[in-house]
């Protein structure tokens, strides 16, 4: 009677084994087992299975379970390094004495309302400015998407334009970029976003999503801890700083918070009385002016704040060792002043 309980896995198994060893009974002296048990299960197969030309193996296409795993483990590890390793980067600051930050509010270049004058005054600054390195806070242009792609028709310039634009202030204008943050407009997978960025970025500009948490270490060995954020989380009508200063009590410490996207303005300094650190904390409008939808929802219009400029003294103390200005022409004067006695 042929045995039922023998499941079609269980037959075939036998039968590799013994085309394997060439017979049950090299089979068994191979693998151990009763000689009985396995001739029953092949004798079985020979009933029960049908006798076909059998292909030989080939090797799986995919790469073993424990393979995959050790892969996925390499690759987090790499991922998990390389995002420790930007929290806090340290910067080298290339030269001794006070320095200055130029923080660059939303420029949105392409937007008939830019307000490009005053935009390329402050980029004239920037450029002739001796240690003054340059920020920006993030929307270079507008780079409208989805159902948004409508407004390029309201607006002057072409998609081709706003690249233009957005390549000569980046590339050929002399500003001194060092960090740059990608904001809303500028993830959002349009014409000009995060990969045309990339693609014509200089090397020594660092390009991030959103925020940076950056470290500038002056020769003297001085450390500045800059927070720098297209926007912090939390908003107030009545405080525009709201976000920053909630930063700062709540969040990691920094001795300089900046934020921009809501084309407002603010500064603020203070003082953590539990952790005993001073804090700067600014918002800076950008150069977008007459904005229908600011207008549409009753939103007021800042006129100042469209930059700001931090003077960093690292032989000073904490209190006065950020000053920060929201006309940047004052801002290089100050930062003139200080250097005096290194001339």
């Amino acid at each position: 009677m042929a045995n039922t309980s023998l499941t079609d896995e269980d037959m075939r198994k036998a039968l590799d084994k013994v085309a394997k060893y060439g017979g049950v009974t090299a089979a068994i002296k191979a693998e151990g087992g009763k000689r009985s048990t396995l001739q029953a299960q092949v004798d079985a197969a020979r009933v029960r299975l049908p006798a076909v030309p059998e292909p030989e193996p080939i090797p799986d296409k995919r790469l073993p379970v424990e393979d995959l795993i050790e892969h996925r483990e390499k690759a987090f590890e790499q991922r998990r390094a390389h995002y420790r390793a930007k929290l806090w980067r340290r910067f080298t600051v290339p030269c001794k004495g006070p320095y200055a930050l130029m923080f660059f509010g939303d420029p949105h270049l392409d937007d008939d309302g830019c307000n490009l004058p005053l935009f390329k005054a402050h980029a004239k600054l920037a450029a002739s400015t001796e240690h003054l390195y340059a920020i920006n806070i993030g929307d270079t242009t507008n780079n409208w998407v989805g159902r948004m792609s409508r407004l390029w028709a309201d607006q002057s310039a072409s998609a081709e334009d706003a690249k233009a634009y957005a390549k000569h202030y980046l590339v050929d204008s002399g500003i001194p970029w060092f960090l740059w943050l990608f904001g809303n407009h500028d993830i959002w997978d349009g014409p000009v976003g995060r990969d045309f960025f990339n693609g014509i970025c200089p090397q020594f500009v660092e390009m991030d999503d959103w925020q940076a948490k950056i470290t500038l270490v002056s020769p003297n060995g001085h450390e500045l801890r800059l927070w720098a954020a297209h926007n912090f989380k939390g908003t107030s009508q009545w405080n525009p700083l709201h976000g920053p200063l909630k930063a700062a009590q709540m969040g990691d410490w920094a001795h300089l918070y900046v934020a921009g996207h809501h084309h407002n303005w603010g500064l603020a300094q203070g003082e953590h009385e539990h952790r005993r650190f001073v804090y700067n904390l600014a918002r800076v409008r950008g150069y977008k002016f007459d904005d229908s939808y600011a207008e549409i929802n009753g939103f007021g219009e800042h006129q100042e704040g469209a930059a700001m400029v931090a003077v960093i003294d690292p032989a000073s103390d904490k209190l006065n060792a950020v000053r920060c200005f929201h006309d940047p022409f004052e801002g290089v004067e100050f930062l003139a002043w200080k250097k005096r006695d290194d001339r």
